[in-house]
């Protein structure tokens, strides 16, 4: 697709960061080809603490409900949030269309989830203690604009 990207030494994996709406993500593409998959993992910028983990883990799993491509994931060890989608292909070549949809999937729904996860994690124990999760995650107000047909993709 022509971005820019760096090969993981040793694995057949590449790496690419990207700029999207609310942050940047880096995107990390993984080739199993034993079983002709293909993997897809965008990594958000923010650290989840202990604290608010289970908080996290409970908007991640709301938000994934809704969800018809993919997954997020926490990892509690690293207190990093992560989106995940992956294909199995038949055998041959894997269509560049579809991991590049994958990506493209990635970072959307990583950059929707962005604004949420960035107010949950600042928010004081007292807004904690008061939020109904259920409809902060309705507010459209924190999405980001949907690109017109004429936008470049990254």
């Amino acid at each position: 697709m022509g971005w820019q990207s760096r090969r993981v030494a040793g694995r057949e994996v590449l790496e690419a960061d990207f700029e999207i709406y609310h942050s940047h993500a880096r995107i990390h593409v993984q080739v199993f080809p034993e079983i002709h998959t293909v993997s897809v993992v965008a990594a958000t910028s923010h650290q989840v603490p202990d604290s608010r983990s289970g908080l996290v883990a409970e908007m991640l799993m709301r938000t994934n409900k809704e969800l018809t491509i993919g997954n997020f994931e926490l990892d509690y060890d690293g207190g990093r949030v992560l989106f995940r989608a992956t294909n199995i292909f038949p055998e041959g070549p894997a269509s560049p269309d579809i991991i590049a949809s994958l990506v493209h999937t990635a970072l959307a729904e990583t950059d929707r989830l962005t604004p949420f996860l960035t107010l949950v994690l600042r928010m004081s124990t007292e807004e904690i203690a008061a939020l109904n999760l259920k409809l902060f995650l309705q507010r459209e107000d924190l999405l980001p604009p949907v690109p017109e047909e004429s936008d470049p993709v990254p």
